[in-house]
């Protein structure tokens, strides 16, 4: 079976990150840890076909999952500390998805309100009129705090 070739993509994350060009590095062998981090940050994707990490390195139940492609937000560390940092921007990205979507949902309900509550002061009426009227007891109150007798 013939493995990808990751050469170019190799160079061009190299020019990104501003490092030398080396040799591509291969599953099982050390890069250094500039490039490492380097990587991880500019290229996840890269990071994890090269280094072709072993789902038996996850924990159990992050493996389970995984083999099942099932991602739980909860996962994202462990992916990324057991190298599948792909796997991990992935879960992020949708996270970040996600997030966004529910700040546009809040923010267009918070119009909504807003634009309704505008509304409903444009359209009252001058004075006391758009006020329920007080009740014969209110008013009875009154007139006896303020010694009105008719």
């Amino acid at each position: 079976m013939e493995s990808t070739n990751y050469t170019d993509q190799y160079v061009a994350f190299c020019q990104r990150a501003n490092l030398p060009i080396n040799e591509v590095p291969t599953p099982g062998q050390k890069m250094g840890m500039t490039y490492e981090i380097a990587m991880k940050e500019l290229d996840p994707y890269l990071y994890q076909n090269l280094t072709s990490p072993k789902s038996s390195s996850l924990k159990a139940d992050v493996r389970s999952r995984y083999e099942k492609g099932i991602m739980w937000t909860s996962d994202v560390d462990e992916y990324d500390a057991k190298g599948f940092c792909g796997v991990a921007a992935n879960i992020r990205k949708e996270m970040d998805k996600a997030r966004d979507i529910l700040e546009q949902q809040k923010l267009k309900e918070m119009t909504e309100r807003n634009n309704k509550r505008e509304e409903e002061i444009r359209n009252k009426k001058p004075g006391f009129g758009s006020l329920p009227p007080l009740s014969p007891e209110s008013i009875a109150r009154a007139r006896a705090e303020w010694g009105i007798s008719s």
